[in-house]
């Protein structure tokens, strides 16, 4: 019989994204539950906590950290917080859940893993798409070349943000936050890409026009090329309808993943769908009803228990440094500059 009690999650800001990833998803589980919450507003807090059946308000961020109650913090502030907040949740002594990107810089990456591992406590950057079989399915297909070769990956996600209720000084409209399309939306590209064929391309590239709200990138365009001509392409935007999708051009068939983030919102199938390009036919694979962010805590859960290896922050580095890498090339090509892949003397991307 599981004796372990349940392990309590403390909340830093009181974010719109919390009841889909933490709130509801933790009333499935027995492992976890919402213990508090704080933000800069104690008012705000309280009637938060009042919504959504939060049992604590804490006084501050740092009051909620010293708190011996608390477990685990879940992380949901504006990207540019991300590192900061990691780094005092893990002085204090406490488990994370990051939202993405766990930090703008790659080498913040590498500082957080190193007084992770010091502390004693488990960092996970929450990417909950990687939670659910299908990725790994996908990357079987490619190994086994079950429809030929890999040629080409495309990718787009685009939520057209200002028809959605965000206020002008949300952290997506100011570069200097992390805002900005590409920033907040390639953490779910690269980790695709990375569990599926890694991310060590021979050369990448980015552009965008940077014509947002205080010139953020309100649509990006990316791609990486890999040796044997295999291509991969980013498409991101704030201002396109809706969409989150990856295409895989094979040497004998076309797959789609459609809606991919569908499981975010509740248990949802994932349907890949696979057109036969030499026979004319079409087949699907369908996925029993799935919640991502159930699966991500379940897997939480193992983590802190012992009975899995957590990811390794390794793979949030990767993704950061060719994030950094991709976005400043675009920055210098808007900016009529040379960009690191123009160098003779260098590589883009320092893998270590």
């Amino acid at each position: 019989m599981n004796t372990q009690k349940p392990y309590r999650i403390g909340i830093l800001g009181c974010s719109t994204i919390a009841p889909f990833s933490i709130i509801n998803p933790v009333r499935e589980l027995d492992q976890f539950v919402t213990y508090g919450v704080a933000s800069r507003d104690l008012d705000r807090s309280a009637a938060y906590a009042l919504k959504h059946q939060i049992p604590h308000v804490f006084e501050s961020y740092d009051k909620l950290l010293a708190s011996a109650d608390i477990d685990v913090v879940y992380i949901p502030l504006s990207n540019f917080l991300h590192k900061e907040w990691t780094l005092r949740a893990i002085e204090a002594g406490k488990h994370v859940l990051i939202e993405k990107p766990i930090a703008l810089l790659a080498d913040e990456v590498l500082f957080i893993n190193e007084r992770a591992r010091e502390q004693g406590v488990h960092v996970l950057e929450a990417l909950m798409v990687q939670h659910h079989s299908w990725q790994q399915d996908i990357t079987d297909m490619i190994t086994a070349e079950t429809y030929g070769k890999l040629k080409k990956i495309k990718t787009r996600i685009s939520f057209e943000i200002l028809q959605s209720n965000y206020s002008a000084d949300n952290y997506r409209f100011k570069p200097e936050y992390g805002g900005g399309c590409f920033i907040d939306e390639c953490s779910y590209w690269l980790q695709f890409i990375q569990k599926i064929i890694g991310l060590k391309p021979q050369t990448l590239d980015g552009f965008s026009t940077f014509s947002g709200i205080n010139q953020c990138d309100w649509t990006f365009h990316a791609a990486l090329q890999y040796e044997g001509g295999v291509e991969a392409e980013f498409l991101g935007s704030f201002e396109m309808p809706n969409n989150a999708t990856h295409w895989l051009e094979f040497e004998r068939a076309r797959v789609r993943i459609s809606g991919f983030f569908k499981p975010c919102y509740g248990d949802y199938k994932i349907i890949i769908q696979v057109e036969h390009t030499e026979e004319g036919t079409t087949d699907k694979l369908v996925y029993s009803p799935q919640n991502y962010y159930v699966n991500q805590l379940r897997f939480l859960a193992e983590v802190l228990g012992g009975t899995r290896e957590n990811i390794p922050l390794s793979e949030s580095y990767e993704r950061v440094a060719t994030m950094n890498a991709i976005y400043e090339i675009a920055r210098k090509k808007h900016a009529g500059q040379p960009t690191l892949e123009d160098r003779p003397d260098g590589e883009a991307v320092n893998y270590g």
